[in-house]
């Protein structure tokens, strides 16, 4: 027995070390060396205020803004939310105060400095001190670190009211009722207006005035935060539409800011009003590094269905095509016509019960050529029914397209969120394999590929495959998946197995023994010999999950 058990020793270290050192690709030998990746030097520091706590709006950022060898603070995690519990804003004022000092430039969340957080911005309670504070603040770091580029960004509010056991009955209603508002003034529809007059004998009147107060706070706020931008404060503010539809008081809100910000050619060029909000920091990297790049990126969009451009997703208040143009306007970026010329080809997937299989398998030969061919090409992968059959990523899978070779891949829960990712993860990795910015060549192509397994497996397994599966086993047993409480170690325990358990399938047998050449010839070529996996639960709910990917790599020597 114990003979037996030294020669299965011996064998799986055998087998462990051949992983290292032998690994067959289009039948040639090669003999893999491991590496330890050089640690980028930073172009330049930034100070990040987040949005909140969660992955999109801290460590994406950080991930991301490593791929153009940026470095990103963020405050100590006491002083953020945790869900429920709003951030410390006096503390968070003051941490940014110091931290400015040390930095080249800050992204600012304005909601996160007055109300501690997005969570607590729609409780709509009196701010007006935190607020005051937060543009006095702003005006100090100015004056006293004006080599300090600040960029700010706001949230208008939803179309839902918050989320809490007193409204929670009220949330369709209002949905009715802030939609109305604007139908009204559009259509003045008689009808319309008796069902406005309907609903507001049904809901409270305390409610109304409190979401009419939430609106009337953010317009003070922004207005105020334009005439930072104009008096020179901010480099730069970008005012984020959180969910909306087609029609609400959001959209009232976005269209008076349009018609303030065209009355001004200063504004116009250092404001942007776009769809989306978990997004917003990191896509305002782009304007962070906008003054490092000579000319505006060119972008070819290659949407996978003739009507895609014009699809209205969930939680959008318009088509596809203008958030596009949107984020691409955040990131310094713009249209090109000809994808033989453009810097990137930016792919836009929305999937639904009417997709064509044959369109789908189309497109999908034709990023496949694009990718073999060395184009650089950014998946954005949407579902209209949150769905993976609806998806584009397993028509790549099944006709072998190289999907290491993405320069972005994105698909989480609202067409701007995706969006704004994966055009940010694209100028990113460009900035970063540019001819100025050779330092760390395998540090940042890791940093790329890490990312692209990460959204994989959370935007497209995760919450798209097993988090419904997980809910719905969860309230059987009467475990709420938005209040986990007593619940949530075993919870995180079934995730982190699940996740770890699914990647080699997903990623790991897929990309091990494929070669990876890095962005100058001199550094090589590399392989992933192995991964390192981790997941967690950030909030008590099953909703985001905390995922860290590592690839560790080997330097191939390639012999016959």
């Amino acid at each position: 027995m114990i003979r037996g058990f030294f020669i299965h020793l011996g064998l799986i270290i055998i087998f462990v070390g051949a992983s290292w050192t032998l690994l067959l690709q289009n039948n040639l030998m090669h003999t893999a060396t491991p590496v330890m990746p050089k640690p980028p030097t930073p172009r330049f520091t930034i100070a990040l205020a987040p949005l909140d706590s969660r992955p999109p709006c801290t460590d994406y950022v950080q991930k991301l803004a490593s791929m153009a060898d940026l470095q990103v603070s963020l405050p100590p995690a006491k002083l953020l939310d945790n869900y429920r519990q709003p951030g410390d804003t006096t503390g968070l004022r003051n941490w940014l105060a110091q931290e400015a000092v040390r930095s080249d430039a800050a992204i600012i969340s304005v909601d996160m400095l007055v109300h501690g957080g997005l969570l607590a911005s729609r409780q709509g309670n009196d701010h007006q001190a935190d607020a005051a504070a937060t543009i006095q603040l702003l005006r100090t770091i100015h004056r006293e670190q004006p080599q300090v580029r600040l960029f700010a960004f706001n949230i208008i509010p939803r179309l839902f009211i918050a989320d809490n056991p007193l409204t929670e009955r009220f949330k369709p209603l209002m949905s009715d009722w802030s939609i109305l508002q604007e139908t009204i003034r559009i259509f003045e529809n008689p009808v319309d207006v008796e069902k406005l007059r309907k609903l507001e004998t049904v809901l409270p009147p305390e409610l109304i005035e409190r979401y009419r107060n939430l609106y009337r706070a953010n317009r003070q706020l922004n207005s105020q935060l334009l005439e930072l931008v104009q008096e020179g404060t901010l480099a730069g503010l970008v005012l984020g539409q959180d969910d909306s539809a087609p029609f609400g008081l959001g959209n009232l809100e976005r269209q008076w800011l349009d018609a303030v910000i065209s009355r001004n050619p200063l504004l116009q060029s250092k404001v942007f009003v776009t769809r989306g909000t978990d997004e917003v920091a990191l896509s305002l990297l782009g304007q962070v590094i906008a003054g490092t790049i000579a000319n505006k990126t060119k972008v070819y969009v290659h949407y996978t269905e003739a009507t895609t451009a014009d699809l209205i997703l969930p939680y959008m208040p318009g088509p596809l095509s203008r958030t596009v143009a949107e984020k691409l306007a955040i990131g310094n970026a713009e249209l090109s016509r000809d994808f033989s010329s453009a810097d990137y080809i930016l792919v836009i997937h929305a999937g639904s019960a009417r997709s064509r299989s044959a369109d789908t398998a189309k497109s999908a030969a034709l990023v496949k050529d694009w990718l073999v061919s060395g184009k650089q090409v950014a998946l954005v992968d949407l579902a209209a029914d949150w769905r993976t059959d609806q998806t584009f990523l397993p028509s790549l899978q099944q006709n072998g397209a190289p999907l290491h070779r993405l320069i972005a891949y994105a698909g989480w829960n609202t067409a701007s969120n995706s969006i704004g990712t994966a055009v940010t993860q694209a100028a990113m990795v460009l900035s970063g394999n540019h001819a100025g910015s050779q330092n760390a060549p395998l540090n940042r192509d890791l940093q790329r590929i890490s990312f692209l397994a990460e959204r994989m497996l959370d935007d497209w397994y995760y919450q798209k495959s097993f988090r419904p599966i997980l809910n719905d086993s969860l309230q059987r047993q009467q475990i709420n998946p938005y209040d986990l409480q007593s619940a949530r170690n075993k919870v995180n325990r079934r995730i982190e197995l699940q996740l770890t358990g699914i990647f080699p399938q997903l990623v790991e047998r897929q990309w091990q023994n494929s070669l990876f050449a890095l962005p100058t010839p001199a550094h090589g070529t590399y392989a992933i010999a192995n991964w390192r996996v981790a997941a967690s639960l950030p909030w008590d709910r099953t909703f985001e999950t905390r995922l860290d990917t590592t690839p560790l790599p080997a330097m191939i020597d390639e012999r016959r």
